[in-house]
C-alpha cells in the first residue's frame, strides 16, 4: 500500500497486523483486481459516499471512543513490489481503528455496527465469535452494499490485553489512464502531504 501516516505509526502498524480476514484483500496487502468483481464507478465518486458512511460508524463508536479515520482515500490495486504505474488500477478505501480499555467498549463498537449496518441495508456475509478472553478474534464481520465490501473487526492481545477493533470498507478496483492522479479525502490524516501519487498542491490550496 502507498504512503503510510506518520501520525499514529503504532496503532498503524497493530492494525495491520490483525486486520486480515480470509481471503480478502484489505489494508496490508493489495493484489491483482479480479475482472468480476470490476466497478463501474471510479474510486473518487465512491470518496463522498465513504464520507458520509465512516462518520456515522465513528459515532458508534460510544463515548470517548479511540476511533479515528486511518485512511480515507483512493489507493492502488497493485503490488508495489511488481508494479511502477500504481495509479492505472485503483479502489476505494475507508479504515477506522482505535484500540479499546476493555472488552465492553470494544463489544459495545462492533455490537452497534452491526445494528447500524443491518438496519441501513448492509447484507451480511459471514460472522465469526469467540469468547472474550480468546488470543486473536474476539468478534469478526463482512458485509456488502451494492459495490462496496465492508470488514469490522475486534481483535484481544493475550500478551498486552489490548483490545483492537477495526473497520474497512473499499470498492472494487477499477482500471484508470496511465496520467491518473489519485485522490484523497479530507478526512484523510495524510491529506495535504506532499506525494507524487496525489494531487497534494492541489489539496494544499484547498486544505481540511
Amino acid at each position: 500500500m502507498q504512503e503510510r501516516s506518520s501520525k499514529s505509526p503504532r496503532l498503524a502498524a497493530a492494525a495491520l497486523l490483525i486486520f486480515s480476514l480470509g481471503g480478502c484483500t484489505l489494508i496490508s496487502e493489495a493484489g491483482t483486481p479480479d475482472p468480476s468483481t470490476a466497478s463501474s464507478r471510479p474510486a473518487a465518486q465512491v470518496l463522498p459516499e465513504l464520507e458520509t458512511i465512516l462518520p456515522d460508524l465513528l459515532a458508534l463508536g460510544g463515548e470517548a471512543s479511540p476511533l479515528a479515520v486511518q485512511q480515507l482515500k483512493e489507493e492502488s490495486c497493485l503490488d508495489p513490489l511488481q508494479e511502477d504505474n500504481w495509479n492505472t488500477q485503483t479502489r476505494a478505501l475507508g479504515w477506522l481503528v482505535g484500540r479499546f480499555t476493555d472488552h465492553e467498549s470494544a463489544q459495545g463498537a462492533m455490537d452497534a455496527w452491526k445494528s447500524h449496518l443491518e438496519t441501513g441495508g448492509w447484507v451480511q456475509d459471514d460472522e465469526l465469535r469467540n469468547a472474550p478472553e480468546t488470543n486473536g478474534d474476539v468478534h469478526v464481520m463482512r458485509y456488502h452494499s451494492e459495490d462496496l465490501q465492508l470488514s469490522a473487526r475486534y481483535d484481544h492481545a493475550e500478551l498486552n490485553g489490548s483490545r483492537n477493533v477495526s473497520v474497512v470498507i473499499t470498492s472494487p478496483c477499477m482500471k484508470n489512464p496511465e496520467d491518473h492522479r489519485m485522490t484523497r479525502s479530507k478526512l484523510d490524516p495524510d491529506y495535504g502531504v506532499s506525494s507524487k501519487y496525489y494531487d497534494s498542491d492541489a489539496e494544499k490550496a484547498d486544505p481540511a
